[in-house]
């Protein structure tokens, strides 16, 4: 066991004395009270917080840094704004320049001040698997390029993507609509100088990267399912950014701000409105669509490379949601 720190030491010497001026029985209960506190504390209050306690067991001596954060909690209590100043100004202060450890619940985490350490885990195998926030999970990202697990299903979408979705011929090909999109924007902004003298460009600029999105993803013809579309992205995005007790502790079983149940209604309406999109263009032979969409270009994939429906809802779903990285 680990030596007892030297503030938990004087907190047992007091409460020795106060225990040695009291009744037996209160002693003793007392006593055992403190003990239990003690080793209690020196069995959670480890480097990186009690998240990492089991890695500490297996591999002795540590070889890495990090606070100790608060019993169960870790360094939750700690983030808020400017969590990313917070976690930098603890990183220099244990002089952690490489990697630091610590915990958010029973969530490990660590993060690197260093360039050469953060390409090594941005472009290694070994943390191709990140855990993924339940809310994403339940909105069917985990089926999707950029939060898929590693494996087959993984590099399938990948060579889709390069091949099919984002090759040069494809954005080549969208530069058009690009084209129309920028100029109907100046023309709006012209229009608003001429009548108010006054631009807000981040309305223009939201229905902008809309209408970007939505047409590249689907065609030409959603005028129907824009309104809807858009809505069922923001809430989306909502969800996901909404601070959600389950992605730090096993409470599977409990849903404090309802996000599990926005999330389950959501996705049902997302496998709604954008399978039935998928439906129509895949029953009329994608005619109405347009050859460019990437929706089009998923329907006339190869045999091979044919995805099921329900991963294409999946796919398109969230290359709807960078939308709302524009509204933020």
């Amino acid at each position: 066991m680990k030596s007892i720190p030297a503030n938990l030491s004087s907190i047992l010497f007091c409460l020795a004395v106060i225990i040695h001026q009291t009744p037996w029985p209160v002693a003793l209960l007392l006593f055992s009270l403190s003990s239990f506190f003690a080793f209690s504390l020196n069995y959670w209050l480890v480097p990186g917080g009690f998240a990492w306690r089991n890695h500490h067991d297996n591999q002795k001596p540590s070889r890495f840094r990090g606070p100790v954060g608060w019993p169960i909690v870790g360094t939750l209590p700690q983030m808020g704004s400017l969590a990313h100043r917070k976690l930098a100004s603890m990183a220099a202060s244990l002089g952690a320049t490489k990697l630091m450890a610590f915990s958010l619940g029973s969530t490990r985490v660590i993060i690197s001040s260093h360039p050469d350490t953060a390409r090594e885990i941005l472009c290694g195998c070994s943390f191709a698997d990140r855990p993924i926030k339940e809310s994403a999970r339940l909105l069917m990202f985990e089926r999707a390029i950029g939060f898929a697990p590693s494996g087959d299903y993984w590099r399938h979408l990948r060579r889709i993507a390069a091949n099919y979705m984002f090759s040069p011929r494809k954005i080549s090909a969208l530069e058009p609509l690009r084209q129309r999109l920028a100029n109907e924007m100046v023309a709006e902004v012209r229009e608003e100088m001429k009548e108010r003298r006054v631009v807000v460009l981040r309305d223009i600029l939201q229905k902008g990267s809309l209408s970007n999105v939505l047409e590249s993803v689907f065609g030409s013809d959603v005028s129907v399912e824009r309104e809807e579309l858009g809505f069922m992205v923001k809430e989306g995005f909502d969800l996901i950014a909404k601070f959600n007790l389950d992605d730090y502790f096993p409470l599977r079983f409990l849903d404090f701000n309802g996000v599990k149940r926005r999330c389950c209604k959501l996705a049902g309406k997302v496998n709604s409105v954008v399978g039935q999109i998928v439906k129509e263009r895949k029953g009329a032979g994608d005619s109405r669509s347009g050859s460019d969409s990437f929706l089009s270009a998923l329907l006339s994939l190869p045999e091979e490379d044919q995805l099921k429906e329900s991963d294409m809802v999946a796919l398109l779903w969230v290359r709807d949601s960078p939308f709302l990285l524009a509204k933020s």
